[in-house]
């Protein structure tokens, strides 16, 4: 998907550097906020513990 939209984006954009590079932010950007939500998610959930009564 990456390989795609860097393709992609150099077509749009032209043959410099940065356009390839667009598609990676445009993918892992999203990707990394789901991913790292998900994982601060299930950390709190499994580390944190209520005081017992």
């Amino acid at each position: 998907m990456a390989m795609a939209l860097g393709i992609l984006f150099t077509m749009i954009g032209g043959s410099f550097e940065g356009s390839a590079a667009m598609g990676g932010v445009a993918v892992g950007l999203p990707l990394g906020g789901v991913l790292g939500f998900l994982l601060g998610g299930w950390l709190v959930l499994r580390f944190w513990r209520p005081p017992a009564a």
